[in-house]
């Protein structure tokens, strides 16, 4: 009989990229588990192909969340899974509920997507004299309740500082692209664009980006920014950008389809990541740089991220977010030196191939799996 994992999360839609299409698939198709993937319903239909049991739960309001932990239970006790696979914090009192009541208890891993206590400390909706205080609380409990896990998975590096003492098994696996891609070869828009896919928000650089393409029209008029995505907000940016009269050069074309997308970025000339300095930000390795290495474009990061990475692949120049100028001067870079963009492009392709892509982390995700056969059911 098949061992029985549950991929748990009680937060993210149940089409969630890395939850479903990534962890989930990987371990379906390259382990001997029956997964089933319990997550949140969205507009997305379930009915793909995929060896995997997709389960939804009703999306609720966050003080409604507890319904959805008890559906959670109510399954887990029912078909008692071999290993359970959690990808929300607030999941983590379900960890240690789970290991209290279960007799033969199943494994347990948490896979931390976010650093929550940074999250606390940096968030401008608490008052900043109640971050700490705030904080501190839950970091406390944060540990105590990971103790019931019996592996945790990272999502990124330097999550790992503010967890020295765990004894429990534990794995870095980022968010790299499941892209296949043989060439990054494609003919270039005529117009010299730059391009951003992701969530829309002032934090992941919305706002800077108008100001970019306003301030770099003061010096040049051939080029343009594309803006792929959704988020909440987008509406209030899209009306800034006629506002402010720079709807020649920036447009926020919301989301697209993942194909023609990517084919938006092979044609661009220059992906962007300008993040704003944020404590959760910090250290992290973003998603769509990868996309824009697969895609074979070089691309301007916030100077606070991936700075050994680019020592390794010299794929991209960094600008200091609070900068206009020094960002716009990047930009300027690339539109009058075309050749080197080529090549940073080029060396961008090359570092996707050999080093980040989702199959090196699906080995990392497969081999901590692997360590736990000994122990389950």
């Amino acid at each position: 009989m098949l061992k029985k994992v549950f991929n748990i999360s009680s937060v993210h839609p149940w089409s969630d990229t890395r939850i479903f299409f990534r962890e989930a698939t990987s371990i379906a198709e390259n382990l001997d588990y029956q997964v089933t993937h319990i997550a949140v319903q969205n507009q997305v239909s379930t009915n793909i192909d995929t060896p995997i049991s997709i389960h939804v739960l009703p999306k609720l309001p966050r003080l409604e969340r507890y319904k959805n932990w008890q559906r959670i239970w109510q399954k887990i006790r029912s078909e008692k899974p071999d290993v359970i696979h959690l990808h929300d914090p607030e999941l983590l009192l379900l960890a240690w509920f789970i290991k209290k009541r279960m007799p033969v208890a199943p494994i347990i891993i948490y896979d931390m997507h976010e650093n929550v206590p940074q999250i606390i400390a940096s968030k401008q909706a608490i008052p900043s004299i109640f971050r700490k205080v705030m904080k501190r609380p839950y970091q406390i409990m944060e540990k105590k309740l990971m103790q019931s896990c019996d592996g945790v998975i990272f999502a990124e590096e330097h999550y790992h500082e503010n967890y020295p003492n765990l004894t429990c098994p534990t794995v870095d696996v980022y968010n790299y692209p499941a892209i296949r891609v043989e060439s990054q070869a494609l003919p270039k828009s005529d117009v010299f664009t730059f391009v951003y896919i992701g969530s829309i928000s002032e934090l992941r650089g919305a706002r800077l980006m108008i100001d970019l393409a306003e301030k770099l029209a003061t010096k040049r008029d051939d080029f343009r920014i594309r803006v792929i995505g959704t988020g909440k907000e987008v509406e209030i940016f899209k009306a800034e950008v006629e506002l402010r009269g720079v709807s020649k050069w920036i447009s926020f074309e919301g989301p697209k389809k993942f194909d023609e997308a990517f084919q938006i970025l092979q044609t661009s000339h220059v992906g962007l990541s300008l993040l704003l300095d944020n404590a959760n930000f910090r250290g992290c390795k973003p998603t769509k740089c990868m996309e824009y290495m697969a895609a074979g474009i070089p691309f301007i990061v916030s100077d606070f991220l991936m700075q050994e990475d680019l020592k390794r692949y010299p794929c991209g120049i960094s600008a200091k977010t609070s900068n206009l100028d020094a960002v716009v001067n990047q930009a300027l870079f690339f539109i009058e030196n075309k050749q080197v963009a080529k090549e940073m492009g080029e060396c961008g392709f090359r570092a996707f191939q050999e080093a980040y892509n989702w199959q090196t982390e699906e080995a990392k995700l497969i081999s901590f799996y692997t360590n736990f056969e000994d122990v389950t059911l």
